[in-house]
């Protein structure tokens, strides 16, 4: 199972993730957020470059967790909906938590979705209950031959 958690900077990302990697043993989920990822490749480039050779790591990184059965959750800003869209996610969860951040840069390239993700969190007041959901939907994945 490969799951896009994407928004602004500072809406929830990475939490989110821990939140849903903590209920589950670590051997069925991967969660992967977006500054360990630059860090491992040493590449801060936020030029438009550097966040389409992020995103296509990223992604690259569900793919391959996917081959060995393995979900991964993926955590960054994905900016543009051609990767938000790619219909190998089996779940995307848009955080709308914050209207803007600390980087304007950022906040003037990101496209609002232009096809519904699996999930929109607006608050932390039902992520609980999405939490769970998707607890249960890594649990009962089943992987197929890719």
């Amino acid at each position: 199972m490969k799951i896009l958690v994407y928004g602004l900077p500072t809406s929830g990302k990475t939490t989110l993730g821990q939140k849903i990697t903590e209920k589950l043993d670590h051997t069925l989920v991967r969660h992967y957020d977006a500054d360990t990822v630059r860090n491992a490749w040493d590449d801060w480039a936020f030029d438009q470059n550097g966040r389409m050779r992020q995103a296509i790591r990223m992604r690259s990184l569900a793919k391959l967790n996917s081959i060995y059965g393995t979900a991964t959750i993926i955590d960054f800003v994905c900016p543009y909906n051609r990767f938000r869209n790619d219909k190998m996610w089996d779940i995307t969860i848009f955080m709308n938590t914050v209207n803007e951040s600390p980087y304007p840069d950022t906040d003037k390239i990101f496209e609002q979705p232009d096809k519904p993700p699996t999930y929109v969190i607006e608050s932390w007041d039902k992520v609980d209950s999405i939490v769970n959901e998707i607890v249960e939907q890594i649990q009962s994945f089943q992987y197929e031959e890719e």
